[in-house]
C-alpha cells in the first residue's frame, strides 16, 4: 500500500505557505475527483464483490467480467483506488485494503457506507453554495416533494449519522471509568451513543429524547436494550421536578446541526435542573478550534443541507461559565469532533478519565498559537551542527540577548532524556510576542500540575521592550533558551512531527516560529 501521509491532496489541512501554492490550488479544484472515485466504487458494489474472491483477490480482467465493466477502463480505475489506499495489489491481483475491510464492508461493525452515501447526496447540494450565501435563501436545498424519496432520505440520514456517531461514541465512553444511575442523551446519533454507553456500563438507565427532527431516535434500533427508553420533551418537562429525573450524565450531541442561536440557552434552561449536583454535562460536536478546516467545511455543509452551523468551542465554554458551571477545556477526539464537560461542582472533573495533556492543549492553543502538537521527546533532534550554525552563522551570536538564552549542547541532550512528552508549539512573528506567549504556555503548564514544565523558544531574546547589551540581564525570571541556540535542529524536529519547514530564499517569504514545551 502506498504511503499517503505527506500527500497534501488528502491531508485536509489549510494551506501551508512553505509548500507550492499553485499545486495546492490545483489539489483543491480537483478534490471532487477523489470523492467521485470513492462514490463510484460504492455504486458498483466493488468492495463487496472483490471480497467474494477471498485472500487471493482478483485481476482487473476477472473483476471486470463480474462487474460488467470495460476491462481497460477498470484497470486504470483500480490503480487509482490502490493509490488512494483502498485496494492492495500484488502480482496484478487486487484485494481490499485493511481500511476498506474495516469501514466499507457491510459486515463490519464499523461500516460507514451509508454515511458516505449521504455525503454523496449532499455533494450535489454544494452546487447551490453561491445561492446559499444570498439573501432570502431557502433553509434547506435538499427537501424533496416526493414523500417516498423523503422517507428514503430520512432513513439514509439516520443510518449515516449513527454510523458516524459510532466512531466517536467509543471515545466518549472512554472518558468514564465508572458510571452509574440515569443518563439523558439528546441529539443526532443518540441511540448509537446510548448503545455504546450501555455496552460499557450495563447497569445504567438511558433516556433518549424523541422529537420531530430528521435525526430522532428510532425505537426499533434500541429494542434489544431494555436499559434504553424514549421520551418526549413535553413528558420530560412534566417530570422535571421528579426525583426520578435526576441524571448523573446529560449528553448533548450534534447540538448545532440545526441553526438556532438560542438553542444552547434553551437546552440549559430545560435540562440543567435535571442534572444531579455532582452530575456531568457533556457537549459533543464539531467545533471551530479543532480540525478547523474540516469543522468549517462541516459548518457550510450544515448550512446548505440543514440550515445549521459549527460553533466556537470557546464561545460555548464562556456560555457555560455564565450559567455558573465549572467547565473543562475543549477536549479533542481523534476524529473531527470534540467534547466539553461541565458540572455544578468542581468535583465532576475528578470522575473523568482525562489525560493531563488533554486538559492542557486547548488552553495553550487559545493563547494565540497556530497549533499545539503533542510529541515524544525522542523525536527532538539534537546536533552539534545546530549549535555551530548559531555560533558561526548568526549576527547575534556574541551578543548578550543571544548568549543569555542558550544552554550547552550536552546539557540539552541530558535535559531532553529526562522528559517523555512535549508540545511542539507553532506560531508566527514578531519574536518578542511569540516568546511572551511561550512563557504564558509554560506558566499554564506549571499551574496545571506540570512542575517540571520547561520551555524553549525561537531566536535571540526579545522579551524586554529595551535591553542594554552592555549590562548583565536584569530579567532572568523570564529568560528561556532558544531551540537552535541549545543545539536542537529545528528543521529535522519539525519534519519528524509531520510539519513542513524550509529555508527562506527572500526576506518577504512566510516565516514560521516553533517553540518546545517539555512536560513531565
Amino acid at each position: 500500500m502506498k504511503n499517503l501521509e505527506n500527500n497534501n491532496y488528502f491531508s485536509l489541512n489549510s494551506y501551508d505557505p512553505h509548500t507550492h501554492g499553485g499545486q495546492y490550488l490545483e489539489n483543491i479544484s480537483s478534490a471532487s475527483w477523489v470523492s467521485e472515485a470513492l462514490f463510484t466504487a460504492l455504486d458498483l458494489d466493488l468492495f463487496e464483490t472483490l471480497e467474494t474472491y477471498g485472500i487471493d483477490g482478483a485481476s482487473a480482467d476477472r473483476l471486470s467480467q463480474k462487474l460488467g465493466t470495460e476491462a481497460a477502463a477498470l484497470s486504470s480505475y483500480l490503480a487509482l483506488l490502490e493509490s488512494l489506499g483502498l485496494l492492495f495489489c500484488f502480482e496484478k491481483s487486487y484485494s481490499n485494503a485493511s481500511l476498506t475491510k474495516r469501514y466499507l464492508l457491510s459486515s463490519s461493525p464499523d461500516y460507514l457506507g451509508d454515511a458516505l452515501r449521504l455525503r454523496q447526496t449532499q455533494a450535489l447540494q454544494w452546487h447551490h453554495l453561491k445561492s446559499s450565501l444570498m439573501p432570502n435563501k431557502s433553509i434547506s436545498q435538499s427537501e424533496q416533494s416526493d414523500p417516498v424519496a423523503n422517507s428514503e432520505m430520512t432513513a439514509l440520514k439516520n443510518k449515516a449519522v449513527n454510523q458516524l456517531t459510532h466512531m466517536k461514541a467509543l471515545e466518549c465512553v472512554g472518558f468514564f471509568t465508572d458510571l452509574t444511575g440515569k443518563i439523558l442523551i439528546i441529539g443526532p446519533g443518540s441511540e448509537t451513543m446510548a448503545r455504546s454507553f450501555v455496552e460499557a456500563f450495563p447497569d445504567i438507565s438511558v433516556t433518549l429524547l424523541a422529537d420531530e427532527s430528521v435525526f430522532s431516535p428510532s425505537l426499533m434500533s434500541i429494542n434489544d436494550f431494555p436499559q434504553i427508553h424514549l421520551t418526549t420533551k413535553t413528558d420530560l418537562k412534566t417530570a422535571a421536578g421528579n426525583s426520578d429525573n435526576d441524571y448523573s450524565l446529560i449528553i448533548l450531541t450534534g447540538l448545532f446541526v440545526n441553526h438556532n442561536p438560542q438553542l444552547l440557552d434553551d437546552q440549559l434552561s430545560v435540562y440543567l435542573p435535571m442534572l444531579k449536583p455532582d452530575g456531568i454535562l457533556m457537549i459533543h460536536d464539531a467545533f471551530d478550534e479543532h480540525a478547523t478546516l474540516m469543522a468549517r467545511l462541516s459548518g457550510i455543509n450544515r448550512m446548505i443541507n440543514f440550515g445549521g452551523q459549527v460553533c466556537s468551542g470557546l464561545a460555548i465554554i464562556n456560555r457555560l461559565k455564565e450559567a455558573e458551571l465549572m467547565v473543562s477545556p475543549l477536549i479533542p477526539l481523534e476524529t473531527d469532533t470534540a467534547v466539553i464537560f461541565a458540572g455544578k461542582s468542581p468535583v465532576f472533573i475528578a470522575r473523568l478519565s482525562l489525560t493531563p495533556l488533554q486538559r492542557l492543549k486547548h488552553p495553550i492553543l487559545n493563547i494565540g498559537f497556530d497549533d499545539v502538537i503533542e510529541i515524544a521527546t525522542d523525536s527532538v533532534v539534537v546536533t552539534e551542527f545546530a549549535k555551530n550554525k548559531c555560533t558561526f552563522g548568526c549576527s547575534s551570536a556574541n551578543l548578550k540577548h543571544c548568549q543569555a538564552n542558550e544552554i550547552p549542547f550536552d546539557e540539552t541532550a541530558r535535559l531532553l532524556a529526562s522528559y517523555s512528552r512535549a508540545f511542539l508549539i507553532k506560531g508566527t512573528p514578531g519574536t518578542g510576542e511569540f516568546q511572551r506567549k511561550i512563557l504564558e504556555a509554560e506558566r499554564l503548564a506549571f499551574t496545571g500540575g506540570f512542575h517540571k514544565a520547561f520551555a524553549f523558544w525561537a531566536g535571540p531574546c526579545h522579551i524586554c521592550a529595551t535591553c542594554d547589551l552592555d549590562k548583565a540581564c536584569l530579567n532572568t525570571k523570564n529568560r528561556r533558551p532558544s531551540m537552535e541556540g541549545s543545539g536542537i535542529d529545528v528543521f529535522e524536529t519539525v519534519r519528524n512531527n509531520g510539519e513542513t519547514l524550509k529555508t527562506l530564499a527572500t526576506k518577504d517569504e512566510f516565516i514560521k516560529y516553533y517553540g518546545l514545551l517539555l512536560l513531565e
